[in-house]
């Protein structure tokens, strides 16, 4: 009886099943698509609210009629609009713009360096690259000399971080082409790196007169009131091309990595050529922003573990989610600055908001750590 009650069951037809798992698969992809452009115009609003936070009143209205104007070539009205309009464009935007790229490029970096090392805990700072920038513009401040002959002041800082912040990486190559390594030994190679720059920047800070110890410890939190001008666009637009061109022609090799090296080797991906390639272009990116706006911590740690709840761990939706998430984050990040009153550094902002977070990912983890 029972095996006659079993027979009368009907079974699910296989199209049936395989056209909801269509269904479900273009679902989802429409969800990301829409999250995508709510995030987008999130942040384009923010982008213009922030033109308004300044010490001359400009409504919301003012500033979109600026920017038309500005866009179109069309003269403007007054002598009063002329000024609001050289607040916006040479002061408000280039600030906003550094703020996005910024965060777009940390964002990004974070998200590959999570993938390629299969560590949740992990950011583009995890190599070395903020010490050693920090120690390039260290030395830069205290004593006034640049790597490059003839650079000085703050040209010579920018240069000293830039190259110094190579360097970690420079190290994992080199040592990558003679030893293979895992990725587990890649990250502490970069911890030892850091630990190593640390102590040089505090040596030479030791002695150092309290007006260079000023600017080196604003430089260290991370802010966006340095950028002054266009004159940052053209590197930090190249650094976050360079990132998202990278992490987007390698997001299915990435992908693959998160299965271990031997099912990447299998699959005809060479780990550690896929890797030293991400730490060299995460290094370049990051690099550049630390020359400009110092070491704004947290955005590449939690950027990307938002950005997974939303759109899930796939590399090709993933990078450019954080990247977007990011953005949202240090923008929103500098208008806080801007608005409360005391000069707060956007690095200080960041880290109030991340910190909770990360201990929140390290709370998740609590079963996977061996003690």
């Amino acid at each position: 009886m029972k095996l006659k009650a079993l027979r009368k069951v009907p079974s699910a037809p296989v199209g049936a099943s395989v056209r909801d798992q269509v269904r479900g698969y273009r679902a989802r992809e429409h969800r990301r698509v829409v999250y995508l452009m709510i995030m987008v115009v999130i942040i384009v609003a923010l982008a213009i609210y922030s033109a308004t936070i300044e010490t001359m009143t400009i409504s919301y209205d003012e500033v979109l009629e600026i920017l038309r104007k500005a866009i179109t070539g069309t003269p403007y009205d007054s002598r009063m609009e002329e000024v609001k309009a050289s607040i916006i464009l040479d002061r408000s935007m280039p600030r906003t713009v550094a703020a996005i790229l910024v965060g777009m490029s940390l964002a990004i970096s974070g998200a590959m360096m999570q993938s390629i090392t299969r560590n949740p805990l992990t950011d583009s700072y995890t190599i070395g690259i903020s010490s050693a920038a920090m120690l390039g513009v260290t030395i830069g401040i205290v004593f006034n000399v640049c790597i490059i002959p003839g650079l000085s002041g703050d040209s010579g800082s920018i240069v000293n971080a830039f190259i110094f912040a190579l360097i970690p990486s420079a190290a994992i190559t080199l040592i990558a082409s003679f030893k293979k390594m895992s990725p587990t030994m890649m990250v502490l190679i970069g911890i030892g790196i850091m630990y190593m720059f640390n102590a040089f920047s505090t040596f030479i800070k030791f002695n150092a007169d309290p007006d260079a110890l000023q600017e080196i410890y604003e430089w260290g939190i991370g802010t966006l009131s340095t950028v002054i001008g266009w004159s940052f666009a053209i590197p930090l637009i190249a650094g976050t091309v360079i990132i998202l061109i990278v992490g987007m022609i390698l997001a299915n090799h990435i992908n693959v990595l998160a299965s271990g090296d031997s099912m990447a080797k299998a699959l005809g991906v060479r780990p550690v050529k896929t890797r030293v390639i991400c730490f060299i272009a995460i290094s370049v990116a990051t690099g550049i922003c630390v020359c400009y706006t110092g070491t704004i911590g947290f955005v590449g740690l939690v950027a990307p573990h938002i950005a997974r709840l939303f759109v899930g761990s796939d590399n090709k939706i993933l990078i450019p989610t954080s990247a977007i998430l990011g953005a949202f984050m240090i923008l929103g990040a500098d208008i806080l600055v801007r608005v409360i009153p005391g000069g707060l550094p956007a690095g200080v902002i960041t880290a109030l908001i991340g910190a909770p977070i990360f201990l929140y990912i390290l709370y998740k983890q609590r079963k996977n750590a061996a003690f």
